[in-house]
Formats: C-alpha cells, sequence, structure tokens
C-alpha cells in the first residue's frame, strides 16, 4: 500500500504514558507493515493546556523507544490561518452556525450534553461569546467499516449533535482542526483509541465536505488501569521510561495479541520493532473498547 500515510498526534499536555504507547506503536506498526509513511503532530492548539516542557519531552521518549517519523514534526499553532478559511467555507456552504448555549443550558434542556440544534435557526452573528458548531442534516444514520471495530452505525442527531467546530473561547474545536490538519499532512489511514471512535464520524464529515476526501479509521482498545481508569495525562498516569523501553513494547505488543515471541524480552529495540513490522497483524487486535491491564 505505497499511498499509506499514517499519524501519532500527542496532545503536549504532559509526559507520554502506557496508553500513548498502545497508540504510538498501533499506528507506526500498521504504516510501517504497509510500506508507509508515518507521521507525527503535536497537537498543540488547545494552548491552555500545552506545557512547554512536555514537548521536548515527547519527542525524546518516542526517540528513546526508537519510534522514527517520517517528516519533520507538525505543530498545528503555526498555521492558524487555515482553520478559519475552512470556518468561513462552511459557513458559505451552509454547514455552520454560531451558537450562545452554555453546556448547563444544554444539560437542562436535553438531560445530556447532545446538541438539541437550539440555535440552529436563530439568526445570530458573530461575538466573541459565541461558539460555531457544525451543522448536521437530518439524515439517517452514518455507517462506516472500521479497521478494526467492524462496521459503525451512528444516529448524527441524537448521538452527535450539531458538534462545535470552534469553541466559545476562540480555541478551534478538535474536530474541525483533527480533519483539516489530517488533509494538511496527506494522511490516509488513522489508527488511534477506541474512545475517539465517535470522533471519526464527524471528521469524516468535515473532510468529505471540505475535501470530498474519506480517511480509513481503525481504533484499538484503550488500557484501563486496575482501578478501572482509562491510562490518561489527565489521570496522572505514569511516564514510560527509556529503561522500560524492551519490556513496555513486549507488553504493548501482547496487548495488541500480536503474540510477540518471549525471546523478545531481551532483545533490542532493533529486533522488537524488525519483529514487530514483519508479523503485524491488524486483525488480531481485539474488537473491543477497552481491556483492564
Amino acid at each position: 500500500m505505497p499511498d499509506y500515510i499514517g499519524r501519532f498526534a500527542p496532545s503536549p499536555s504532559g509526559a507520554l504514558h502506557l496508553g500513548s504507547l498502545i497508540a504510538a506503536t498501533a499506528s507506526y506498526l500498521d504504516a510501517k507493515a504497509n510500506k508507509g509513511k508515518w507521521l507525527l503532530r503535536i497537537d498543540d492548539l488547545d494552548t491552555p493546556r500545552v506545557v512547554k516542557t512536555a514537548i521536548p519531552r515527547i519527542l525524546k521518549q518516542l526517540e528513546d523507544y526508537g519510534l522514527e517519523w517520517d517528516q519533520a514534526v507538525f505543530y498545528p499553532s503555526q498555521s492558524i490561518q487555515r482553520y478559519h478559511d475552512a470556518l468561513q467555507h462552511l459557513f458559505d456552504l451552509n454547514q455552520a452556525f454560531y451558537c450562545d448555549c452554555t453546556r448547563q443550558q444544554i444539560q437542562t434542556r436535553t438531560g445530556d450534553l447532545i446538541y438539541d440544534g437550539f440555535c440552529k435557526t436563530k439568526p445570530l452573528n458573530y461575538s466573541a461569546e459565541k461558539a460555531i458548531r457544525y451543522k448536521l442534516a437530518d439524515t439517517e444514520n452514518l455507517a462506516y467499516q472500521d479497521l478494526i471495530q467492524g462496521m459503525q452505525i451512528l444516529n448524527p442527531i441524537t448521538q452527535l449533535g450539531d458538534f462545535i467546530i470552534k469553541r466559545r473561547d476562540g480555541i478551534i474545536g478538535y474536530h474541525l482542526a483533527c480533519a483539516i490538519d489530517d488533509l494538511e499532512q496527506g494522511i490516509t489511514h488513522v489508527i488511534r483509541g477506541y474512545d475517539l471512535i465517535e470522533s471519526s464520524f464527524a471528521q469524516r464529515l468535515i473532510t468529505q465536505q471540505l475535501a470530498n476526501k474519506t480517511l480509513f479509521y481503525g481504533h484499538h482498545p484503550i488500557a484501563l488501569s486496575s482501578q478501572n481508569i482509562k491510562l490518561s495525562k489527565s489521570a496522572q498516569s505514569l511516564a514510560i521510561e527509556k529503561q522500560d523501553a524492551v519490556q513496555n513494547l513486549y507488553y504493548v505488543l501482547k496487548f495488541l495479541n500480536q503474540q510477540p515471541d518471549a525471546d523478545l524480552q531481551t532483545a533490542s529495540l532493533n529486533e522488537i520493532w524488525y519483529w514487530a513490522i514483519t508479523h503485524w497483524n491488524r486483525q488480531a487486535i481485539p474488537a473491543l473498547g477497552q481491556i483492564k491491564l
């Protein structure tokens, strides 16, 4: 698959942990096993959450684990105008609208946080206090074939809602930023954690609307701690360290059900990566949302 371009896009809100390594490894192996490129994007648009010291640490962690990216690191914050151009284009297509609803108001009206279209037909104009939402059509269910989880079906109105593409604080919404960045980098395949599986529907809508392109998505299980908490930076999951690289990679391969040979536990990084690429089997990854460590 010579046209394959994958990516890993960590947020610089803290160091990489074992859950991050699972995502990086799965995306890297899928790209390399398919003779493709693997790109690195530091998702630094949510500036209040950016920890500047985290960026060099993330790069060093990836280097320590033998993960090599094929182009210069991409920093979305260095080219903000792309998102504003996309927002204007969506307004021109009547695919966006302003919204001044708060989360509390939505919760009060609906009982949850799925947006109910309250501002969809209101003649609201721009102001700094308003968010911008993507205007969903009253269509039938959306569906796509996930590379790992199989067929996925979602009702956009009741399960997704008119999602935010620019926040009230002025920061570009995750779905728009991710879709635009994937288009900018020429990404063809996105391999990431199951917690982002619903995001694929929103991002597919944007890439189809703006560029008439559809990416391939695959979502591996996410790792839960022994307390049933998702491994994450917000949960202060332990950072991965260089001295544990071989053991951690061996564990990740087992987590992804790649059935690594036992002698890889004492192999070099080059040896474990060579084995993992040549034996990569995406179909072996469990079609589960989460796995307890």
